[in-house]
């Protein structure tokens, strides 16, 4: 499988907006499967890691949340110059 690399250029506002609705995503989509009787057995240290594993199109939201929080970081635009 090859790596695919997106350049995305939103504004402001449609990064964080944006953001938040990756964050809801994710925390929806754990909330719905960290109990669930799948991953019962797991060991907590493990469970998040495998949960990312399995789920291939969550490890990809949790990548796009990391690289918008950095980008939208106060000192963001200092790094960029």
């Amino acid at each position: 499988m090859s790596n695919i690399t997106i350049q995305l250029e939103l504004n402001q506002q449609q990064a964080k907006q944006y953001l938040q609705w990756l964050n809801s995503q994710y925390d929806t989509t754990m909330a719905d499967v960290w109990y669930s009787d799948r991953y019962r057995n797991v060991p907590a240290g493990q469970r998040g890691p495998k949960v990312l594993q399995d789920l291939p199109y969550l490890a990809g939201i949790c990548r796009t949340r990391c690289e918008l929080k950095k980008q939208l970081a106060p000192d963001a635009g200092e790094r960029a110059q």
